[in-house]
């Protein structure tokens, strides 16, 4: 782009000088066919006829360059020539009185204006020499000029009137050749001007088609950063979330290989969790990992929390020698923190050499801290499930134990009904079908397929069953119709489970408001004996067969009673 411009420069100075020439020699042309007209009728009546077939010559010849398709050159040495043959006319009609000087100086002055002030020197010196051989030859009596009204004149005053037009010429070409030394100076330096502005131009065009490029990445990079981010944040389980994010850097970005390292329990080691390339799945196999602040620029960017680039030049050349990745020709590594806490390290590497910049950090290291949240939020869901998990096997186990004991106390606890009504079941033997529902847990189809056992489950412990049987002219349980017992069966379970709950909460409830009692009446005795007293008749009460004894020991005398004392079914000691 520079080169051109300064061809368009350097082409400019000429290319405005032959415009302007151009366009003076067209416009001296048609005044000349104008005013040459009037000159023509002119000389018609006061010119001999010679004369006047010469002026009529020459003006049909201005005519003809004026209008015709001619180059510049041969309008303008046309143009000159015929001011020279003029002047040379006028010279054999009236010598040096009449027109002669006047359409010389014209030429010279042409010359200077049409070519240059060098072609002005030229004719003027020109112009001397044929002033010179005329003036020999009208003063040596060999030419004589035609209109004999006029003297010829003398040597002196043809050299006199010789030296007028020379110093004419003189200081019409010198005036000529300063104007135009000026005049391209001036435009030199105008040129020079629109040189540097062009330049600059240029130059800032380059610097806003650079910016340009470079906010264009930077709006591709955060588009991809956003995708991305929104992405995995879908993803709950670590692993899968884990391999997921190097998949879609790589998707979105096209680097050549991603990694993500987790620190392990001992926070000794960055440990290699999920790759996208094959070598980083081959590194994944060997269970590769990194010393924290001594190993590459991971276990650098795990120990100091900051990212940082490596290329493939200078003092970082010698973190390239993974063979699982010989084609990585850049390196970046940004941290995962969250909350001040570091969790790993986004590693990601391009084959091309100067593929990462301090911008290329800015913008990354906005989805490394969307990765930490994201990993953060994987691992607070594990621990809540796992916690759940627990917290289902303790309760499932409390709430097996409870019905244990529910069992235990009544074995036998059934009803059936029939179509008369509900009665209670009296025989202490089980229905072989509802025996095995209860072994197994599953749906039991008897033998003639109009009787099914569905297993009562709570906590995935069967507590019990129902027998459900159709009359003997009914057809066969249906798919749907068995269902809709499982349901039943479901909804059952609930329902026995809800009353278990609120019977612990009723018996809770009471032995709370026991406790309640017992301390209010304790509260407003003050005497000691009376208040052991008082415990142990309340005790006695509430607990019924049981058997309270309450003593007070000396630990200096060893462990015999200094006083007892007994209450009806309790006895307190001190």
């Amino acid at each position: 782009m520079e080169n051109r411009n300064s061809m368009n420069v350097s082409s400019t100075s000429p290319t405005m000088q032959s415009d302007w020439r151009e366009s003076f020699l067209r416009t001296t042309l048609m005044l000349a066919c104008a005013f040459g007209l009037v000159a023509l009728i002119s000389s018609y009546f006061s010119s001999e006829l010679i004369y006047f077939v010469i002026y009529c010559v020459v003006y049909i010849i201005v005519v003809f360059i004026t209008v015709l398709p001619v180059t510049y050159h041969v309008r303008a040495m046309t143009l000159i020539g015929l001011l020279i043959g003029l002047s040379i006319s006028g010279l054999t009609e009236t010598g040096l009185v009449g027109e002669a000087r006047i359409f010389m100086l014209t030429a010279i002055a042409m010359a200077s204006l049409l070519f240059s002030w060098r072609t002005g020197w030229y004719i003027t010196i020109f112009a001397m020499v044929l002033y010179t051989i005329f003036g020999w030859l009208i003063l040596g009596g060999l030419l004589t000029i035609s209109n004999t009204t006029i003297d010829p004149g003398n040597l002196v005053l043809w050299i006199t009137r010789a030296l007028v037009l020379l110093l004419v010429a003189v200081l019409v070409v010198n005036a000529i050749r300063l104007t135009q030394t000026e005049f391209t100076k001036s435009e030199e330096r105008s040129q020079s001007l629109l040189s540097d502005l062009q330049k600059e131009r240029a130059l800032q065009e380059d610097r806003i088609q650079e910016r340009t490029e470079l906010l264009d990445k930077r709006t591709n990079q955060l588009r991809a950063v956003a995708d991305v981010g929104k992405s995995i944040t879908s993803y709950r389980n670590l692993s899968e979330l884990l391999q997921q994010t190097t998949r879609l850097i790589n998707e979105n970005f096209g680097y050549y290989h991603v990694g993500i390292f987790l620190l392990d329990e001992r926070r000794q080691f960055a440990v290699l969790t999920a790759a996208n390339s094959d070598g980083g799945k081959r590194m994944l196999e060997r269970g590769h990992q990194l010393k924290i602040g001594e190993t590459g620029i991971v276990g650098y960017v795990a120990e100091s929390l900051k990212a940082r680039i490596a290329l493939d030049v200078g003092a970082d050349a010698v973190f390239f020698n993974n063979p699982d990745l010989p084609a990585t020709r850049s390196e970046m590594a940004l941290p995962l923190v969250v909350g001040g806490q570091i969790l790993g390290v986004l590693d990601v590497q391009s084959t091309e050499p100067n593929a990462f910049s301090e911008e290329d950090i800015a913008t990354l290291q906005i989805l490394a801290e969307q990765l930490a949240v994201a990993i953060q939020n994987a691992n607070l869901f594990s621990d809540t499930e796992k916690a759940l998990e627990a917290s289902r096997l303790a309760y499932g186990e409390i709430s097996r134990e409870a019905w244990i004991k529910i069992l235990r106390n009544r074995p036998n606890i059934g009803y059936i009904a029939t179509t008369p009504g509900i009665s209670e079941a009296k025989s202490d033997t089980v229905e072989p079908s509802i025996a095995k529902a209860i072994d197994t847990g599953d749906l039991i189809l008897g033998n003639d397929g109009l009787t099914i056992s569905v297993p009562i489950k709570i906590r995935g412990q069967s507590i019990g069953a129902i027998r459900l049987k159709k009359s003997d002219i009914s057809e066969a349980w249906t798919q749907e119709e068995t269902n809709l017992a499982v349901t039943l069966s479901d909804q059952l379970s609930s329902a026995l489970e809800s009353a278990r709950l609120y019977q612990d909460s009723q018996k809770r409830a009471a032995r709370e408001s026991l406790v309640s009692d017992i301390s209010a009446r304790l509260s407003a005795v003050t005497q000691m004996d009376l208040i052991i007293r008082e415990t142990v008749q309340e005790l006695g009460e509430t607990l019924g067969n049981a058997s309270v004894t309450f003593q007070l020991l000396d630990p200096s005398n060893g462990h015999n009673p200094t006083e007892g004392r007994e209450n009806g079914r309790g006895k307190a000691g001190a």
